[in-house]
Parts: structure tokens; C-alpha cells; sequence
């Protein structure tokens, strides 16, 4: 208990010293890595999301606060977050602690955010308001996880809202508050901020950042129609939480057009569209005949609808559909008109694109892009400071070792929560 005393004695003398701040970190850019579903072209509501994670290896260095502050060595978060309604953030967490190269502590932890007020009605665990907003925080099981191996976060929410989990041979629900609603994927919170569903790697809390490595394949899936899906777009990086990561790259497997996956690597944290992404188009006209191939990677794409467009007095007008063949190509004949546009409408992983046979076609056209392009330039202008910073705290059902550093770690997180310091949420009603 002497080292316990002492821990404290130094996180109070500290304390005035911890701030809120945003959600820039000790590093010049870093994102909550991993994978995430925002849709710009249309809202979705599901009753279920699941991130699936296989991890073959996992080192976790250091993290340090918003500030730049050191905060601890061989902790991270594991996050899988979402909207419901526009009006809640449900965060399903695992925080691993590192106890060798391939040993590591998993505990689950959650925080449930009202963004419209403080929360009334009963629920397990810590609650809190902050800001005005309503704040639940609660620590669940924890597990000593060996690599490789697989886990998989879910929330389900249908009339009540589950947080659930499967890690290893473990699996159930740990938490249910009696929350009725749907998970809303598209267009702004209340908070202004995007409804998507992250799977993402961050530091471990507080808007912290941390330097890790993590081999492995991740995806996002959501209930559609009665079943599990895939997400049909994908980004490298999560827009709502505010815990980040250096060392992990994202990126995407393509190799089956219909079930691509997340690759998990040692490398630079990008934002960058996963999928879809655009194929390669060519087109070739000879008199009247118009030759369209289009392949991916260098390998031809067959059976994919191919529309060759013309520009009427309402706009662009369809005036012939074929499919490729084996080879990739499509042949389009008694095409008499030089001003035209090929147009491909997407298939799954692929994004839409067109290519515009005239120069007075393509200035009408400035204004149009593919759902590829259209996805980069909201990467390209979105304000990454618009983020939720989380804190992991329990206080009813923590337990605490002198032989487990990851606890002293928890225990920081409850003490700043019982006497008002929260290293955390900040929403976009600070002014940017």
C-alpha cells in the first residue's frame, strides 16, 4: 500500500496542472486509427454495429496527454463507437495493458454520452454531467488476452441498448441500460459531429495519443436487412474520438472486390479512403464505335454495367448500356455524337466514375464527382478537432493490484472524476 500512498500523494500534487484542452496531441498529427463507416450520399439506421478484429501482433509504447504531458507506457484503447440518433455516443472499449510481447490485460470499459443533457434514469455504474452533457461511465470484466487472437466489440440497441463483446473463448453482454433507439450513420450529431462508426485504436483516455504498432486485419459491420453486412465505405480513421495513435497504417485488402477487409500495419497514420476506390478507365472512339475498358490493379474487370451518356437539353441523357466482357472491354456502336460521357455507376468496393469525351462536356461537369472523390474531399476539409475526448472510469465495481500497473492507470481516471478534474470531453460547443 506504500506504493499506492505515494501514487496518490503525486497525482494530487499534480493535478492542477491537468487542463482541458482539444483534441491535438504531444505529436503534430496524429488520428484515431483503424477503420470507420460515414455515409455522405445517404443516412442509415441500423438496430446493431460489430468491429472484428484479428490481432497477429500488438506492442504499445507511450502516451502522453492533449497538452504533451507523459501519461503512461504500455496502455491503449480499442474502441468501437457510434451515434444513436444523432443524440447519444456509445462507446464499447477495450483498454489493453502490455505485459509482454504477447501477453496483455483486456478490460472492458464504456462511456455513454447524452449530447442533449445530464442523463435520469437509473443506471450501473458512474454518472456524471459534464458541460451540461450526461456521462456514463463502467468498467467490466477484464481478460489476459494471448496473440494471435480474435476479438469482437457489438452494440445492439432494440429497446434496450447492449454493449457486448467476444475475446477468445469469453463472450456475453456486460452492460444493458434501457435506451431505446437506433444507430444513425450519415449526416451531423446534434454535437455537429459526423454519426459514424469507428473501430479505431487511441490512446488510452483523455484525449491522449499513443505510440503503438499493431499487426493484423480489422472490418465494421452493421445490421442490414435483417443481417450482418459489410460497410460499404470506409475510412482509415475515426472522426469523433479525440484518442489518437502513431505507428499503425490502414489499409485496405481489395483482393475480393465483395469482402474487402482492413490491414493492420506498422507505418505512417493517414487518412485515406479505404473504399470505395476508383477503378482504371480507358476509352478508345473510331468513327462511330466507342471501346471502354476498365480494369483494377491491372487486372480487368468483367461483367460491370458500362452507360454511355449524351447531353440533352435537361442534362445528361442514358443512349446505350452493355456489360464487359471476360476481357474487361465493352463495345458501344453507332455512337454518332463526338460530346458524350462514359459512365461507370460503381460496384461495391468500386467507386463511380466517368470520363467525359469533349472539353465543353467536362466544364458543365466541374461540378460532379465520384462518391471516391467526393469521400477525399471531405477527408481533405473535415476539422479534426471537432472530437470527444473520453475518460474510462468505474467506481463501483474497480478492483486494484499492486501488481498491475494498468489499475493505478484506472484508479488516476476515478480519482480525477470524483473531485471534478475529467481529463475529456470536448464537443464542437466550444468555438472553433
Amino acid at each position: 500500500m506504500k506504493i499506492l500512498a505515494i501514487f496518490l500523494i503525486i497525482f494530487l500534487a499534480i493535478t492542477p496542472l491537468i487542463t482541458l484542452s482539444l483534441s491535438s496531441s504531444a505529436f503534430t498529427v496524429s488520428y484515431p486509427m483503424g477503420m470507420s463507416f460515414y455515409s455522405l450520399f445517404s443516412t442509415y439506421f441500423t438496430t446493431e454495429v460489430m468491429g472484428v478484429i484479428n490481432i497477429t501482433s500488438m506492442n504499445i509504447g507511450s502516451s502522453y496527454l492533449p497538452n504533451g504531458q507523459y501519461l503512461t507506457t504500455g496502455n491503449a484503447s480499442l474502441q468501437l463507437n457510434a451515434m444513436i440518433d444523432g443524440l447519444y455516443w456509445a462507446q464499447d472499449v477495450i483498454l489493453f495493458h502490455q505485459i509482454s510481447n504477447n501477453e496483455f490485460k483486456a478490460t472492458l470499459v464504456l462511456n455513454l454520452w447524452n449530447l442533449t443533457g445530464p442523463f435520469t434514469i437509473p443506471v450501473n455504474g458512474s454518472v456524471t454531467t459534464y458541460q451540461g452533457l450526461g456521462v456514463i461511465c463502467y468498467q467490466g470484466p477484464s481478460f489476459i488476452v494471448t496473440l494471435p487472437t480474435s476479438i469482437v466489440l457489438f452494440m445492439i440497441d432494440n429497446s434496450t441498448l447492449y454493449f457486448g463483446y467476444s475475446i477468445g473463448d469469453k463472450s456475453g453482454i456486460f452492460y444493458e441500460i434501457p435506451l431505446s433507439g437506433e444507430f444513425e450513420i450519415g449526416s451531423l450529431s446534434i454535437a455537429g459531429i459526423p454519426n459514424d462508426v469507428e473501430f479505431v485504436f487511441g490512446g488510452p483516455g483523455g484525449g491522449s495519443v499513443v505510440d503503438m504498432q499493431v499487426e493484423g486485419t480489422m472490418n465494421i459491420y452493421f445490421m442490414q436487412s435483417g443481417k450482418l453486412s459489410l460497410v460499404p465505405y470506409a475510412y482509415s480513421i475515426g472522426f469523433d474520438t479525440a484518442e489518437s495513435v502513431v505507428g499503425i497504417r490502414s489499409s485496405a485488402n481489395l483482393t475480393n472486390l465483395w469482402k474487402p477487409n482492413t490491414i493492420l500495419s506498422s507505418g505512417s497514420d493517414d487518412a485515406i479512403v479505404l473504399w470505395p476506390v476508383k477503378p482504371e478507365i480507358s476509352t478508345l472512339q473510331r468513327n462511330g464505335t466507342v471501346y471502354v475498358n476498365i480494369s483494377f490493379n491491372g487486372k480487368p474487370l468483367s461483367n460491370q454495367k458500362i452507360v454511355i451518356e449524351d447531353l440533352g437539353l435537361t442534362g445528361l441523357v442514358p443512349i446505350s448500356v452493355n456489360y464487359t466482357n471476360d476481357s474487361g472491354y465493352v463495345v458501344f456502336n453507332n455512337i454518332s455524337s463526338p460530346l458524350y460521357v462514359v459512365y461507370y455507376p460503381g460496384n461495391f468496393t468500386l467507386s463511380s466514375d466517368y470520363i467525359v469525351s469533349s472539353p465543353i462536356i467536362n466544364s458543365i461537369l466541374t461540378h460532379v464527382k465520384s462518391i471516391y472523390d467526393s469521400m477525399v474531399s471531405f477527408l481533405k476539409s473535415y476539422n479534426f478537432k471537432k472530437s470527444i475526448s473520453s475518460f474510462f472510469t468505474n467506481i463501483h465495481s474497480a478492483t486494484y493490484s499492486e501488481s498491475t500497473s494498468v489499475n493505478y492507470l484506472i484508479l488516476i481516471y476515478i480519482l480525477g472524476f470524483s473531485v471534478g478534474i475529467v481529463i475529456s470531453a470536448l464537443l464542437i460547443r466550444f468555438k472553433l
